[in-house]
């Protein structure tokens, strides 16, 4: 891991250690070097003249024990020289004193108390202050009138150049400055409002967004070369009072509003409507900014907080993170004539990053298309696409699965993320009956599946876009797109899987976190799919294919959905690129180098999955940790292995049934074993407290798997977690419910149970079981996928069993002892219920 909290223009990476003997916490210096960066790129100011460390101004107070101090102080001589000097001699050399903040709320503080005070005890007048932070940047000039000394504010663009003087002409483009922390100052922008009266949540945040929106307008005119104003920006205060101000901004709100005619919740008044003194002071707060230059991450913020307010509608349905749309972007290799669609766009997340991508093309604005059916996922996209700098010209309000043929055939490359789950389903028989998957399908005695005539009643909108995509893409066209594990795996879509591999090459397929989209149910686990379109597609066995998996996407995926980043692992402190931009916590940049090097190679050489690892599964599973290379890898040297045998022809998984809810059994005690009852780290399994039959078959199932001591129970859900343990108990009737467990019992004296359950726990076993699994979220294992886990026998089976069977006695001893401390009371497990012990008859099911 790159161990590196800063980069600075001057003293080069600083460490953990560096930035504690300087004093400054690192959100601090990151606003030091964005301002040393501001002066040394933007103003040409040399580095010798620079002194970055906290510079002893003046020992002032009694004594001298008191002390003003600055972050930056620049001289007109090299800083070495001014070193040797006493501080009175090196102030007569000061031209600029700087004081940094993290944060805007220090700024009253730190211009009244450190730097108005610093620029007084600097002889000359032509010394300059500077404030900055995250959210404002303030140029302070000394003037002289009546015989006093005063200190000016003013826009720190008006900083000139080195070797220039400071004048009063307007701004212009070339002298702004890229924020640091755009949402930080539109929030004050709304703060403003606020304090203005504008009490209306709604109106504050259609200001903010209409101020934007019209200074993008002024900041395109203004760096056209051919401007008639010279570079001049309208959107500034002027000296004399600027008596025209409201005049020039009107003006400039009309021209934003035609340009962004589209987008008619915002423009339903084409001017502010606020008062002049308000408008005034948000102007002054933004006028030195280059808005234009805000990151996509930035300007996503900026849409998940203050659209909101406008639309009167929940963004966080619609978040998917920047790292997964960067990703995915990526892959799909735009090029630089490519025609871009995406046919469910939502807010437009995925075209935004397209045209950021191709930022640099003359025509890039002409080739994204986007189409949805929701007027206000619509409008939505229009501004997401407006606040990241337009593209929104091929934007649609329709309803691209009703309209089949809209860009048939047209686009280089799609990019989709549909909605998908039962309850998002198209019904009209005119429109099922246009796509191939709006069909019934079957299997015929080949395991094949194929295309029936019947039509189906419905189906899902996640399933037609698949094929909707396809319909829009050229021939060697790139498909991204989103879909659930559950398309990828399992009988039911079996079908599906077959038509996707009849119709594209499957490039990649990686594996995304539980919870990744809260638009979608909220427990699906989704994958990216990287495709390409072949009207014919070869089905050779040897095609490689790239599987991966991520867990860390670089942002929290519930709240407020902020980046999450790499930290220091012995401080904590955050970690910076080289442009002191944090680093995000997140394996997209591992899949993404991953891909680079799996294009590079042959499918020969490839070491991982190939397509015929899917072809030769009898349900054409596409799940990603199935097909990571190590995944292959292990399954390989498994079935390659002499040594191995089947778990189903040496042991057997328990299948019988015992109805605890029969009239025999249904008075009868039980002791359920459910799957939170196997102690997956101990390997043990505690069976529940006695229930009677009619209770177990109420709260869980009747049908149940009967239990004896020394089976091995393995849990259906999360297999991940290495949830298999031994039965040691043997006090009581033992069931398994069916939902939760599997029972796996030892049914050949060659393999006894204690071997047995040491091979249920090794880790090959493990990923075998978790890779295996799928279903639901969590993944969720069959009976049949446990009897085909394989097992090497290259141990000493009875030396095996005879360390498993010490450590049983071992478990037991602890166990007679545990049992002497307290009472039952005492050793109970609570697991829901807040009642038990406070109030009569309180059972488990009461629960909190």
């Amino acid at each position: 891991m790159r161990n590196v909290l800063l980069t600075c223009p001057i003293r080069g990476e600083l460490t953990a250690t560096s930035l504690a003997s300087d004093g400054l916490t690192p959100t601090e210096e990151a606003m030091r070097i964005d301002l040393l960066e501001f002066l040394i790129d933007k103003r040409d100011y040399p580095k010798d003249f620079i002194d970055v460390e906290t510079v002893v101004l003046s020992n002032i107070g009694n004594a001298g024990r008191n002390s003003l101090r600055a972050d930056v102080i620049v001289y007109d001589i090299p800083k070495m020289q001014a070193r040797a000097m006493s501080h009175e001699e090196r102030l007569i050399h000061a031209t600029l004193i700087a004081e940094v903040k993290r944060e805007g709320k220090y700024k009253k503080s730190a211009v009244s108390h450190q730097l108005v005070p610093a620029l007084k005890l600097a002889p000359s007048m032509k010394t300059l202050g500077i404030y900055w932070d995250n959210e404002e940047r303030l140029l302070f000039q000394k003037t002289f009138s009546d015989e006093m000394l005063s200190v000016e504010e003013i826009t720190v663009a008006k900083l000139p150049k080195w070797g220039f003087s400071l004048t009063g002409n307007p701004l212009t483009y070339n002298q702004l400055s890229s924020p640091k922390d755009l949402f930080k100052t539109l929030s004050g922008v709304a703060d403003i409002m606020r304090s203005g009266g504008v009490e209306d949540k709604q109106l504050r945040y259609i200001e903010t967004v209409k101020l934007l929106l019209a200074r993008y307008t002024d900041e395109r005119s203004a760096s056209d070369p051919q401007d008639k104003n010279g570079g001049v920006l309208v959107m500034q205060i002027l000296s004399d009072g600027d008596p025209n101000f409201r005049n020039r901004m009107d003006d400039l709100y009309k021209r934003s509003a035609a340009r962004y005619s589209k987008a008619k919740t915002l423009f339903a008044n084409k001017t502010s409507q606020l008062d002049d003194a308000t408008l005034r002071q948000l102007v002054v707060k933004i006028q030195g900014f280059r808005l234009t230059d805000a990151k996509t991450e930035t300007i996503q913020q900026i849409f998940m907080s203050f659209v909101p307010a406008v639309f009167k509608k929940e963004l966080s349905q619609y978040f998917t993170p920047i790292s997964l749309i960067e990703t995915v972007v990526e892959m799909v290799d735009i090029g630089i004539t490519d025609k871009v669609v995406d046919p469910a766009m939502g807010t437009g997340d995925f075209l935004v990053e397209a045209l950021e991508k191709r930022r640099g093309d003359d025509d890039i604005h002409q080739r994204l298309f986007g189409a949805d059916r929701d007027p206000s996922a619509y409008e939505l996209a229009i501004v997401n696409m407006i606040l990241n700098k337009d593209g929104q010209t091929g934007l649609v309000l329709q309803d691209s699965i009703k309209n089949h043929t809209l860009w048939a055939n047209e686009m280089n490359v799609a990019l989709c993320n549909p909605p998908f789950g039962s309850r998002t389903v198209e019904r009209s028989k005119s429109v099922l009956e246009a796509y191939d998957l709006g069909y019934k399908w079957e299997e015929d005695s080949n395991g094949v599946m194929y295309k029936t005539d019947e039509v189906l009643s419905s189906q899902q909108l996640g399933i037609l876009f698949i094929e909707r995509c396809w319909k829009m893409l050229t021939d060697q066209g790139r498909l991204g797109i989103i879909l659930p594990e559950g398309y990828l795996s399992g009988a039911k879509y079996k079908y599906l899987r077959q038509w996707i591999i009849d119709h594209f090459i499957v490039h990649a397929v990686v594996e995304l976190p539980r919870r990744m989209f809260v638009k979608s149910d909220a427990d699906l686990r989704s994958n990216i799919l990287i495709l390409e379109k072949s009207d014919a597609p070869s089905r050779n066995a040897g095609r490689k294919i790239y599987a991966s998996m991520v867990r860390k996407v670089g942002y929290k995926l519930a709240g407020d959905f902020s980046a999450t980043p790499q930290q220091d692992p012995e401080t904590g402190l955050v970690l910076h690129d080289d442009e002191n931009e944090p680093l995000l916590d997140s394996d997209f940049n591992r899949v993404l180098e991953e891909y680079k090097q799996f294009q590079k190679v042959t499918d020969r050489e490839w070491e991982g999955a190939h397509l015929k690892d899917v072809l030769s599964h009898p349900e054409l599973d596409l799940k990603p940790r199935r097909l990571v290379p190590r995944a292959i890898q292990l399954m390989t040297s498994l079935n390659d292995d002499p040594s191995v045998v089947r778990l189903g022809d040496v042991a057997e998984v328990i299948t019988d049934n015992i109805r605890v809810a029969s009239p025999e059994n249904r008075s009868k005690l039980f002791r359920p074993i459910e799957g939170q009852n196997i102690r997956a780290v101990e390997g043990i399994v505690s069976p529940g407290d006695p229930e009677r039959g009619w209770h177990i078959a109420q709260r869980k199932t009747s049908n149940c798997y009967p239990v004896e001591q020394f089976d091995i129970l393995v849990g259906l859900v999360r297999p991940e977690r290495r949830n298999v343990g031994l039965v040691l108990d043997s006090e009581g009737i033992f069931v398994g419910i069916k939902d939760g467990v599997a029972v796996v019992r030892a049914s050949n004296k060659d393999y006894p149970p204690g071997w047995l359950f040491y091979a249920l726990r090794r880790e090959e076993t493990r990923i075998q079981m978790w890779i295996k699994a799928g279903g639901t979220s969590y993944g969720k294992l069959t009976l049949d996928q446990i009897k085909d886990i394989r097992i090497r026998v290259n141990d000493d089976i009875n030396e095996v069993n005879d360390m498993v069977l010490q450590w049983v006695q071992a478990q037991n001893a602890s166990l007679s002892a545990w049992q002497k401390i307290g009472t039952m009371e005492d050793r109970r497990p609570i697991l829901n219920s807040p009642l038990i012990g406070l109030i009569d008859g309180a059972d488990e099911d009461a629960e909190d």
